[in-house]
């Protein structure tokens, strides 16, 4: 059972549906192959949740210090 929503990088909880907060969509890797029912439904994903903007930057910067980024820079 789910009361609230927690921050993906610092698990402070908040209400569900928090105003302020922000929510990122994953979306799915290329190799996955399409399905007849994703195709028709979509892929459900839970979106990562961040209290503030601070939260967001630094799971942002954690992930690309790690090399865990995706897609690449322009020269």
């Amino acid at each position: 059972m789910s009361a609230g929503t927690q921050c993906d990088n610092c698990r402070v909880f908040g209400p569900q549906h928090a105003p302020g907060w922000f929510y990122l969509g994953q979306q799915p890797g290329e190799e996955a192959v399409p399905s007849v029912l994703s195709a028709l439904f979509g892929r459900p994903s839970e979106p990562l949740t961040f209290c503030t903007v601070k939260c967001l930057a630094d799971w942002a910067y954690v992930h690309a210090m790690t090399g865990e980024a995706a897609g690449t820079e322009p020269s």
